[in-house]
């Protein structure tokens, strides 16, 4: 199978946060937020695979301020590593208020995604082709993250199995 670059699946989403999309505080509720990353994640997965895709995971999620009302919510969205039938998406997401257009980073993510066949089974995805330093560096730190996960993974089943 080729490889592709990260740059061919990686996708931008702007949104404004509206009445609907927000709690008591008039801030964005946390999980329209993780919605909204899960939905560019999952473009990412699907661009760069074309194959279905299902979430596998959320990790990592970091809301590091509240969003307001009325601000410009923007969503950046780049895979970073991919083993058989898996792969890694970073969601990075901005805020903007939208009179003064002062920007704050407000969220980050990790999201895994399988790729599977009709019967649901994982099927093989294309190879990240790793161009420069940067990419290099990802990939190991989501190595890194995927090897954890795969730890985390086998004690939650382990837990269940003993139930």
């Amino acid at each position: 199978m080729e490889r592709k670059s990260w740059k061919e699946s990686a996708s931008q989403l702007q949104r404004i946060v509206l009445p609907e999309d927000t709690n008591l505080f008039n801030s964005l509720y946390g999980g329209r937020l993780v919605e909204w990353i899960d939905n560019i994640a999952s473009i990412v997965a699907i661009k760069h695979s074309r194959r279905r895709t299902v979430t596998g995971s959320i990790d990592s999620l970091f809301f590091l301020s509240s969003i307001r009302m009325g601000y410009i919510v923007y969503l950046t969205s780049r895979i970073n590593f991919t083993t058989h039938s898996t792969m890694e998406i970073e969601v990075d997401v901005e805020s903007e208020e939208g009179i003064t257009g002062e920007r704050r980073f407000t969220t980050k993510a990790y999201l895994t995604y399988v790729a599977i066949d009709e019967e649901g089974k994982p099927i093989s995805v294309p190879e990240l082709l790793l161009e420069t330093d940067d990419d290099r560096k990802r990939f190991e730190e989501a190595s890194a993250r995927s090897a954890a996960r795969k730890v985390l993974l086998k004690k939650i089943r382990d837990e269940i199995d003993q139930r």
